[in-house]
């Protein structure tokens, strides 16, 4: 999966890349200020979940819609202790919203660790926006309920793709399994060839040579069958 976090400036992105990766990324900076992007991997239950961190500064805009192009989902970081950050937030989500219609999202309120951070409910009042939307008190400092946020943005991202998940993970290595995915989902071919794509670029799975033919990966077939596994325990 894709996820893409962004937000605006000193929100927290890059440490909540580099907790959600425990250290496996990489971050492109100038004197502790993201330029470009933050990157890396994290293993959730055996899927594969690829973290693009966007820079924060307003001007770099072009570069944090490139990052979200494909994205599966969304983290949206908020400074949950500095108050001057709200309008900028505002901004961002707009931005966000306008990029990725309809992708998932949650909402990292970040700093939690902090004294002086604010509650999600004064949060709410301050940032309209969150109306609707699952917002976590987190700490990237600390790990505090970060699992439990992906966790979730995960499940919501494997319920949207639900219906065509599940097709997948039933004709797994059925030799006319494409065929049968055309007809039960009603697609035409170049809409099915770009899902194989689309799900193996995100290692779910491997495609035969001609697309006829594709195996579900055997670590996330229960997933795509019952994405409820990935929620918090």
């Amino acid at each position: 999966m894709k996820i893409v976090v962004t937000g605006p400036y000193e929100a927290g992105k890059s440490k909540m890349i580099h907790h959600i990766t425990n250290g496996a990324c990489i971050n492109v900076e100038r004197r502790g200020t993201t330029i470009a992007m933050d990157h890396g991997l994290a293993n959730v239950d055996g899927l594969n979940v690829f973290m693009f961190g966007t820079p924060g500064l307003l001007r770099f805009r072009t570069m944090r819609k490139i990052l979200s192009e494909g994205a599966d989902g969304i983290i949206f970081v908020v400074d949950s202790v500095d108050p001057e950050s709200d309008a900028r937030a505002k901004l961002f989500f707009r931005e966000i919203a306008f990029f990725l219609p309809g992708v998932p999202c949650v909402v990292a309120a970040n700093k939690q660790d902090m004294p002086e951070s604010r509650p999600i409910d004064q949060l709410r009042k301050n940032l309209r926006f969150l109306a609707g939307l699952p917002v976590f008190p987190v700490s990237a400092k600390t790990g505090e309920n970060v699992d439990s946020m992906l966790r979730t943005l995960l499940y919501l991202v494997m319920m949207q793709w639900s219906s065509v998940f599940s097709k997948f993970a039933e004709y797994s290595g059925d030799r006319k399994g494409l065929n049968k995915l055309m007809k039960d989902l009603n697609l035409e071919r170049e809409q099915a060839v770009g899902y194989l794509r689309r799900f193996e670029l995100r290692k779910l799975l491997e495609v035969q040579v001609g697309d006829e033919q594709f195996f579900v990966k055997d670590s996330v077939k229960p997933l795509l069958e019952n994405p409820v596994l990935l929620m918090p325990r």
